[in-house]
C-alpha cells in the first residue's frame, strides 16, 4: 500500500454569497477538473489519495485519516491569510504538507509586506506607495502612468484595463473602487510598460531549479485591455500562442531574472515550488512584480503546468515531482528514485 496523501482544496463553487462580491470573487479556487487531475496523478504515482474540502470541517478527518502527507492547493474563502489557514491547522496537528509554510503563504498575499521584503533584500520591483483611502496624498517620487491593484489578491483579481492609470483623477477613482469594492488598501505601483514574463521554481534550497521562463505575449490582444495580465486576459485569451515558453529572450537577461527568481524564492522563505512574476523595462531591467507560493495547477492551462510541459515534464510527472520534493525535504528520501532504481 502507498503512503496515504489528503488533497486538500477550495473548489469554484457556481454562485456568488452576495451581489456586493466583487466579479472575479472565485478566480483563485480550483475547478473540479484540477482537483480530479491532481488525484488521478497522485494514484499513478502510487499514492492512496483522499480528498477533503478545505474548511475547518476538515480538521477531524485529518486529526484521525492516519494521512502521510497533504497534498495543499487550499487557497482559502476569506480573510488576508486565508492561503495560510489550512496549512495552519496541518502545523496544528503535525501532518506534513506540500508547499511553503503558513508565514510564507500569509505574507506573500500581502503584497506591500512582499515588496518590502524583496526591497529589503536587493531585489528590484516597482516603486509603490499603500493607499487606505482615495484621499490619500500621492507620493511626488512616483510617476505617471501607475498601476493600482488590490493589496491583498492573486489569479489578477482586481486586475482590469482600468488598473494602469495615467493622471490623478483616474488613480484616485481606481483607488476608490478597489477600497470600495475589495474592502482592502490598494497597491500602487510604478507602472513597467515592457514585456512580462513568468518564472516556475521546484525544490529546497540547495537544490533549487528553474522551468523555462514564460512569456505573457500582447501581441495580439486589443490595445484596449492596456499591455496588461488581466483577470479578462485570463478568460478570454487563453490560446497557446499567447503564451510563449520558453520565452524569446537574450540569454544574459534570461539567467538574471532566474537568478533574481531564485533569490525572490529564497527571500520569502518558499518551499518545494512557486512562481516569480516579472516585468521587463524598457532599457532591459526586470523587475519582480509577484511571487507566488501556490500557483494554479491547472492542466493545460496555469502557467506553471505550462511551462513544466515546455520542459518535458508531463502533467502527471508534475504532480508526482512536487509530492516528491515535499518527501525529500520532510523525509530525506525520494520515492521517485526507489521506484525509478526498482525497475
Amino acid at each position: 500500500m502507498g503512503l496515504r496523501v489528503a488533497l486538500l482544496y477550495n473548489l469554484k463553487y457556481e454562485t456568488q454569497d452576495s451581489d456586493d462580491d466583487p466579479p472575479d470573487l472565485l478566480a483563485e479556487l480550483d475547478s473540479a477538473s484540477t482537483i480530479e487531475a491532481i488525484r488521478e496523478a497522485l494514484v499513478q504515482a502510487g499514492y492512496e489519495v483522499s480528498g477533503l474540502e478545505g474548511t475547518p470541517a476538515a480538521l477531524f478527518p485529518l486529526m484521525h485519516g492516519s494521512f502521510d502527507l497533504a497534498f495543499n492547493i487550499c487557497e482559502g474563502y476569506r480573510g488576508r491569510n486565508r492561503e495560510a489557514q489550512i496549512p495552519a491547522l496541518l502545523e496544528m496537528i503535525g501532518l506534513p504538507y506540500t508547499g511553503s509554510d503558513v508565514l510564507t503563504l500569509a505574507i506573500s498575499l500581502d503584497k506591500p509586506i512582499t515588496k518590502k521584503i524583496l526591497l529589503h533584500e536587493g531585489i528590484p520591483t516597482p516603486r509603490f506607495q499603500v493607499f487606505h483611502d482615495a484621499t490619500c496624498p500621492l507620493d511626488q517620487t512616483l510617476i505617471f502612468p501607475l498601476i493600482v491593484k488590490p493589496a491583498h489578491e492573486g489569479s489578477s483579481m482586481g486586475i482590469s484595463a482600468n488598473s494602469r492609470v495615467n493622471d490623478e483623477s483616474a488613480l484616485r477613482r481606481q483607488v476608490d473602487f478597489i477600497c470600495r469594492t475589495y474592502k482592502q488598501p490598494a497597491l500602487v505601483e510604478q507602472f513597467i510598460a515592457g514585456r512580462e514574463f513568468t518564472i516556475g521554481i521546484i525544490g529546497n534550497d540547495p537544490d533549487v531549479s528553474t522551468l523555462p521562463i514564460m512569456e505573457i505575449d500582447f501581441s495580439s490582444v486589443p490595445s484596449s485591455a492596456n499591455n496588461m495580465y488581466t483577470y479578462q486576459f485570463k478568460k478570454e485569451w487563453t490560446a497557446r500562442e499567447n503564451f510563449l515558453c520558453p520565452a524569446p529572450l537574450n540569454e544574459e537577461v534570461a539567467e538574471v531574472m532566474r537568478g533574481l527568481a531564485k533569490r525572490a524564492f529564497g527571500a520569502l522563505g518558499c518551499r518545494d515550488f512557486a512562481r516569480v512574476d516579472f516585468r521587463l523595462c524598457e532599457d532591459g531591467s526586470p523587475y519582480v512584480i509577484e511571487v507566488n507560493p501556490l500557483p494554479g495547477l491547472a492542466p493545460g492551462y496555469s502557467d506553471f503546468p505550462v511551462s513544466a510541459e515546455a520542459a518535458g515534464i508531463a502533467y502527471p510527472e508534475l504532480i508526482a515531482l512536487l509530492a516528491d520534493t515535499t518527501l525529500r525535504r520532510v523525509r530525506g528520501v525520494s520515492l521517485l528514485a526507489k521506484t525509478a532504481n526498482s525497475r
